[in-house]
This record gives structure tokens, sequence and C-alpha cells, in this order.
């Protein structure tokens, strides 16, 4: 029986190289998955198996990277359909600052802007999203208030980002994303850098978050992506080894 699950992500025969000639890496082989709507997804595997690579083959930032070399496909739903990243015959490619901005990320060390808890989101609401300023005030509020950061920063908007803890700084990071709208969140080892109980919180954090936005989460640890995701993408070495 076909599966009559919609389709969030669709990957076939992604490889992406970095380098040339003998100095060539492939660092994701001939990756062939599907992601459906309403569940989080994990990608876990060894150090060097290609995880980080695969997931920001889906907002394109591997072409940050100079000598990055992508092919095959890759189509997302970002609100009107499947619609190729890559690849794909027939559709031009949203622009790349709209798919950044749709398909947001968060990374393992949080990398809040050297301004303000405030100013960390509503400059890229002005910048990126083009927001009023009749409403980035409130859509600040309403970021902050999403990853329970609120109540702890309300009295203190203008302290540099830097001067908070790790774990506020993470949520923070996640705020700056939530805010922008995303169509699918991207997290690359999210708690990686944290403590016991910070990781513990944005654990807490992204299963509620879980069910108003498709999350894509990779992991160092199969028992977090367990305790994360509904279904699991094992890599190694590049290769897709099994979806669990």
């Amino acid at each position: 029986m076909a599966d009559e699950r919609e389709v969030l992500v669709e990957v076939k025969n992604l490889e992406v190289t970095y380098g040339s000639g003998r100095k060539a890496y492939k660092a994701v082989k001939n990756a062939n998955f599907t992601i459906y709507k309403g569940e989080t997804f994990g990608l876990v595997g060894e150090s060097g198996s290609g995880k980080t690579t695969l997931l920001r083959s889906l907002n394109r930032l591997n072409e940050t990277f100079p000598g990055c070399r992508t092919t095959g496909r890759v189509e997302l739903d970002l609100g009107r359909g499947l619609e190729p990243v890559y690849g794909g015959s027939g559709v031009r490619p949203r622009p790349l600052n709209e798919i950044r901005r749709l398909v947001g990320m968060v990374f393992q060390t949080p990398d809040v802007l050297p301004v303000s808890v405030a100013r960390n989101i509503a400059l890229p609401l002005k910048v990126v999203a083009g927001a009023p300023a009749t409403e980035i005030e409130e859509r600040v509020r309403r970021a902050l208030t999403d990853v329970g950061l609120w109540e702890e920063v309300a009295d203190r908007l203008d302290l540099p980002a830097e001067r908070l803890s790790g774990g506020q700084q993470q949520r923070l990071c996640l705020a700056r994303a939530l805010a922008l709208e995303p169509a699918v969140l991207l997290l690359d080892e999210p708690t990686a850098s944290l403590d016991v109980r910070a990781a513990a919180d944005i654990e807490e954090l992204l299963l509620r978050l879980a069910g108003r936005y498709p999350l894509i989460v990779v992991s160092h640890s199969p028992e977090q992506a367990v305790r994360l995701a509904a279904r699991i993408v094992v890599l190694s070495r590049g290769r897709v080894r099994r979806v669990l």
C-alpha cells in the first residue's frame, strides 16, 4: 500500500563533495530518504559521518564553503507544495535568502550576535524578513515567550547577549529563528555545548516546539535522537545505512 502521508522533504541521490582532484572528499554519498509532515526527524552517526553536511544541504548552507559541489535532488515543502532546493526540473528554486529564512537553523555552539538580547531578534526581523517597525517589538516578545526566555530577560532586553548563560544563549538563537516564521527548523547538535541541566531544558523545549514546527535534528547521542525523533537516519562514512 502506498504511503499516504504528506511529504515535507524528499532527498534523492544527494552527493556533496569538497575540494577537487586528488584532494576531493565526498562527505555525502548517494543519500536517499523522505521526511513526512508531522514528525521530528533525527540524523545520527559517528563523527565525520556527514550528518552536518547533509543537514546543511537542506538550506544550501554548504554553498558558503569554497569548493563545495552538490548533485542530486532535494525538495522541500515550504508552504506551497514540494519544490526544489537542488536539482529538479521545470521550477526555479526560490532565492537563496528566502530559502534560508524559511529553513531556519540553530547550530551546536550558540551564535549570538554581538548586540543586545532584543536586537539579536529585531535585526534579522528588519534586515532578513523586512518586518515593519510597528511589528518588531511584539514579534521579539512573542519569540522570547515561545522559548521560555521572556520572563528571564524582560527587564534586561538591552543586556549584551554574550552575558547570558550558555543555555539562555541557545534559547535566544532558537527565538531568533522562530521569529522569522520558518517552515522547517534544522538543529545541528543543539545541546552538545551545554551542561546537563541546560541540555535537558533545550530537549524539553524542542519537544514542545515539535507540535508546532517540523524539526530535523542532528544529534551526537543516539539516546537523545530516540527521545526527540519519530524516525532516524543512521549515517556512516557519508552513506545512509538505515532509516529507523
